[in-house]
Formats: C-alpha cells, structure tokens, sequence
C-alpha cells in the first residue's frame, strides 16, 4: 500500500496501481474551496475519493455514499455543469458542486477551509436531498448544434462494441464509437479469462488493432449517449480546452445503431446499503484498476456469485487486509472459491447482510450485520467492523437506450433481470446489454449484428456456460429480511431516485406507487420492486417503459393510476372455502403492514417470523384494505398477545400490526359497518 490510505500502490498485482495514471504527474485543484489532489490522468470524482472524500451528502439523516452513479455535477462557476466521473482533474481548477447544500456556508470558501484545518477533512460534499427531486443533467434538454454522419454508431467500447466496430471497419463502413469512460474495453479484466481465452489485455490490443481497417472508425471517450430517436443517437462529450474542461452536445446520424451498453451491478437491498464505505464489486474493481483507488486497509466481501471471490484474491495479493468472503450461495463450487480456501482467506456461505451502519457520524469505517440468506430468517449474526464494504449484486442489463429507441422488455424469471424483447429494424443489441454471460459470446454477438445490419449471413452466437458442477450459478440479488428495528433504508438502486423498499411497498403493483413520484426510475429500482414483491412481474416492462425510458425531466401533473369506488363502508365477505379453517367464530381485522406494502389475497399469517408451516397459521388475509390505508384485512382464528403478527408474503415474513377489528360481517352476506 501507499502512504495515502484511499490508493493502492502504483506497482500493485493485478494491474490495481491505476493504469490511468501518471504518478510523475501531480496536480492539485479546489473543489468547494477543498484543496484536492490528484494524478493526470484522475477524474475530479477520482481525485475526490482518493481525498477521503466519501459522501454526496444526507437523506434526511442518513448519509449517501458518493458513487459514479451519484455523484453531484460540478462547474468552475462560468462554465456549464460537468459530471464529475467524466471531467478530467485539471491542475488549478477551481470547481463547485451543483446541489441543494445542508450547510452553504461551512460547505466551501473561507469558512470550509477554516472548517478543514480545525476539525480536519471533510468526508462530505455536504448536499440535501430528498427536498426536491434530482434534476436531469442540463444536457439533456438541450439543443444539439452539431451532427455528424457514420453508418453505424456503436454505443459502448467493451469487447462486444469493439468487435462491432472492427466488423464495420474491416466491410469498409464508417463508424461512431462512444464511450462513457476514459479508456475501452470494458469490465473484461474484472471477468477474466477462461479455458483457453486470451488474456483480457490481449483480446482488447487485439480488437483496437482491428479499428484500422478499410473503412473510418471515430472513438468518442468522456462520451455519454443519452438519447435516441431513430437512428440518431444524442451525445454529451466532456473535452479539454487548454487547461480547462468543457463540453459538447452532438447527433450522431447513422444507418444503423448497435447498442452495447453492458450490463449494471444491482445494489443488494438491506438496511443502510448506501452508507459510505459500501460499493458494488465492479466498480471497486474499475476504481483500482483505472485510478488505484482502494479506500482503507480492511474489507469485507459479500456475493452471489463467484466473480467477487477473484477481485478479493487480487486485493489479498496488494495488501488488502480481506476479512471474509461472504457469498449468499449456500456451498458454492468454483476455482475462484478453491483459490480463496487455498490462500487462507475465511469464507461463509448462504448468508447475506442484513444490515450496516457508520461506525461513527462523519467518521471513516462501517459495522456490518448479516443473517442466514435462506426462506427460514434466523437471529443476525455478530457484526463486523470493516473500512469497506465490496457488496457485489447480480446484474441488469442495461437497455435504457433500447426503451428509449421504442424497444420493449419483460421480466425474465430465470435470470430475475428485465430483458429486451422482440427486434427494431435499425436497432441491435450485443454483449451483456443482450443478456449474454461470456466474453466469446459477447465479441461474436458484436460482429453479428453488423453483419445482419448489412444483410451478411453471420455464424451463430453461442453462450457456453460453465457447468454447474464446476461453478454454481449465481444467486439472486440478496434481500435482507424486513425488520421493525432496523435502522437505515434500503435503497433499491444505486442512483437519484431515492426509492426505498418501505415507499415501493406502499403500492403492492408498483404502479400508483411510482407514478407518485416526478422522477426518473432505474432498471434496477423496477428489479428492486419485483424481487422485494412490491411489483408484481408481468407489470415490470410496461412500468420501466414508461419510468425508464424517458431522458428529460419528468414533472408530476397530478394523474394517478384510477382505482375503482372502494365499499369503505362494509366488510368484505370471507370467501366461502375459508368456512371452518380458523375455527367457527373468525375474528375479522385490519392490518397494516410495517413496511407499507398491499398484501394479496391468501398470504398466511402467523405469531412469528420463524414458523412458516401452513397449519400453524393463526389466519390468512383475504381483502385489500379500504382506501388510503396499506396492508389488508384478514380473518384470524385468534389474536395473538400483543398487537404484532407476520404475515407471510412472497416468502418473506412482513411485520404487521392489528388496527381495528371490523364487526358485522358474515359467512354468507355483507353488513354495512363504520370503519372510520
């Protein structure tokens, strides 16, 4: 390690000392009156967290980790807003976030370096959110001054867009390459190889040689492609000017569009899963890879699947103290678990966690909770102090720019993600963001499509996955069990939409829910929902096409999802099969459930979180509550001591509270009956 707690060393194993970089290279800038510094070759949100600086700001109270995909913009007070993942640290640059601040004053100038020098270094960027929405970047309802014209534009420079790009060149074809990031070839070093592959550093020289081919092939970094109409794709490029960063909006008109976009990591979902200190594996990975950053000296692991044991192994070798890999799989089988047991690193299986916190306000360093992963809840197990959390999530392909091209998806229940589906004429998917898993298929996926946009017939594309008997499937995103106690929300994603599980249960459809709230909704917020049964899944592609797809800002008009005339003044009538199954006097109640949620018809209630045994239900619920109110009206058999009870829903015991009990229904008719 290096003397800075926040890098690696520039020598690290593994390529994690930041390739980006040039340690000869120093610089420094402001940032709210902070002096940061920093390397040519960071982005100020690089420089940023190698500082120590780890937070955007409150919820609330509750402190948001500061992340590629949160992150506040920032402008030297004369120019337009930048991102900070995508702008260039710059010597001398004098930059200020753009936000709602918690305290103006102590946040910058004067009184933020007093601050500095008294109390030491801010972990905070020290905005409020929550108050109002978090806008769309200015850009997007701009208007475009430039164009320019290509056959084909490829969006996204990882192996299946590189492969996309050398088939256009090497048939003569003009190409538009865009990139988000400074540098191509995606995550395949996170992957690896397998078998026989080349190495990910020789498959990416391999496919940028290829761009030299006969026909033109334009590579547009810093690049965000945020906007599709047609076959013109929108696009916001950070440049540098001088010594000062700016930008540029322009079309890019193509014949055909190839979108290989990837795939995102999902937040797992459980209480505080954003406190700062917690990241998803890949973007740990990218962070050390690119810019050596690696905050701390410790850090725990937790996955459900296999890739997260490799970083660990690589980080072991830098000199990261691992403290324990904890996968939600229960026994999971795979070479990188061999290698983990051979280097002595502790592992744990089918467990998840259930629950972080800070281990002091403002202070570096989380206390992390976990629990058994499994249907049966068992007592959290002692937690664990850490530096960092790597919480690596399953994945989510991204199809953003496909629903906002007119492309449809559904819910895939084998993979528990939103796939594409059907087909555009003008518009292919390859890679991760077609829902294929291997670097193989994912570079013969690239040239395919070029090869049907031209009308060329093209080998078939093959996914060879490893047989389960030598790696286990990946898991589930894990989902912590919902706990009256716990302390901290559960965010269903990683970006500005602020969802938390309590406020997408409100709605046990997700519709009225989420039409609710003027803002931009992640594909991972729609997974979220359908994994924590707050959207059923047959609702999960209409909802993301509606919520997702749009790139400018969305304001609330008022419209709800109608709902039909509620009989707020009798008790529905138990169905006639329930006669008999809770004892010959039924006690009919009102339930209203902790975390907000509509129980469905027929969720089994009972005493405990831990009995799950049909026959040991004390009732069932069988009504949607009346109107404005949340959980459900349910017959019991008996009332249990005290006014708490479970209800079992999409295998997760709910916490729920009697409200009222509702006299005058019957077996066999309704009776009129006040329930104000």
């Amino acid at each position: 390690m290096t003397d800075s707690l926040n890098r690696l060393a520039p020598d690290a194993p593994h390529g994690l000392g930041g390739a980006e970089l040039d340690r000869k290279s120093p610089l420094q800038f402001r940032l709210n009156g902070r002096v940061i510094d920093g390397f040519a070759g960071d982005t100020v949100l690089s420089a940023a967290l190698a500082a120590g600086i780890q937070i955007a700001g409150r919820h609330g109270d509750e402190p948001l980790a500061l992340d590629e995909s949160f992150a506040p913009l920032v402008s030297s007070g004369k120019g337009a807003a930048l991102p900070m993942d995508r702008t260039p640290a710059l010597d001398g640059l004098d930059l200020v976030t753009i936000g709602v601040r918690r305290d103006p004053i102590a946040s910058g100038g004067l009184f933020g370096a007093l601050r500095h020098k008294l109390v030491g270094p801010a972990r905070t960027l020290n905005h409020r959110f929550g108050d109002t929405p978090v806008a769309a970047p200015p850009w997007h309802g701009s208007a475009v001054p430039e164009t320019i014209e290509a056959d084909f534009v490829i969006v996204g420079a990882g192996v299946a867009g590189l492969s996309a790009a050398v088939a256009a060149s090497v048939a003569g074809k003009s190409a538009v390459l865009v990139e988000r990031s400074q540098s191509l070839g995606g995550a395949i070093r996170y992957f690896g190889a397998v078998d026989a592959e080349a190495s990910p550093d020789t498959t990416i020289e391999r496919l940028v040689a290829g761009l030299e081919g006969k026909g033109k092939v334009t590579v547009l970094t810093r690049a965000d492609a945020f906007a599709i109409t047609g076959t013109t794709v929108r696009v916001h490029q950070v440049l540098v000017d001088g010594d000062k960063p700016g930008s540029r909006i322009l079309a890019v008109a193509a014949r055909h569009v190839v979108l290989a976009t990837g795939a995102a990591e999902r937040l797992p979902l459980f209480p505080g899963n954003r406190t700062p200190g917690i990241v998803g594996a890949l973007t740990a990975f990218l962070r050390a890879e690119r810019f050596g950053v690696w905050p701390g000296r410790s850090a725990l692991f937790t996955t459900p699947h296999s890739f997260a044991y490799r970083l660990a192994l690589h980080a072991a070798d830098a000199g990261v103290v691992v403290q324990r890999i904890v996968d939600s799989r229960l026994a999971p089988t795979s070479r990188f678990v061999d290698f983990a047991k051979a280097t002595g690193i502790t592992l744990a299986s089918a467990l998840a966690p259930s629950h972080a916190e800070p281990l002091q306000r403002n202070k570096p360093g989380l206390r992390v909770g976990f629990a058994v992963a499994m249907d049966e809840i068992s007592q959290d197990s002692s937690a664990i102090e850490t530096d960092q959390l790597i919480a690596a999530g399953a994945w989510q392909p991204d199809i953003l720019l496909w629903l906002r091209a007119g492309g449809s998806a559904a819910w895939d229940a084998a993979n528990r993600w939103l796939a594409p589906r059907g087909r555009l004429p003008t518009v292919s998917l390859a890679g991760s963001a077609a829902g294929l898993r291997t670097t193989a298929a994912a570079i013969a996926s690239g040239k395919a499509a070029i090869l049907a946009a031209l009308g060329k017939a093209a080998p078939p594309v093959v996914d060879h996955i490893i047989e389960e008997a030598f790696e286990t499937p990946d898991a589930p995103t894990p989902v912590a069990p919902f706990r009256l106690t716990a302390r901290g929300n559960t965010y269903l994603d990683r970006g500005p939409s602020l969802l938390t599980r309590r406020s997408a249960a409100a709605s046990r459809h997700g519709v009225s829910g989420l039409a609710a709230r003027p803002v931009q909704l992640g594909l991972g917020d729609i997974a979220a929902a359908v994994d924590i049964g707050a959207m059923v899944p047959r609702d999960a592609g209409s909802v993301a096409a509606e919520r997702c797809a749009l790139s400018g800002e969305i304001t609330d008009t008022g419209w709800r999802v109608p709902r039909a005339p509620a009989l707020v003044e009798e008790v529905p009538t138990p169905p006639a099969w329930l006669t008999g199954r809770f004892g010959e006097k039924p006690q009919l109640w009102s339930l209203a459930a902790a975390d907000a949620r509509i129980f469905e018809p027929g969720c089994l209630v009972f005493e405990n979180s831990e009995t799950s045994d049909p026959l040991k239900a004390i009732g069932v619920t069988y009504a949607a509550p009346r109107e404005g109110a949340n959980g459900g009206i349910a017959m019991l058999g008996r009332v249990p001591d005290g006014a708490e009870l479970y209800v079992r829903d999409a295998g997760t015991a709910v916490a729920a509270r009697l409200t009222e009990q509702l006299k005058g229904a019957t077996m066999n008719g309704r009776r009129r009956v006040d329930l104000s």
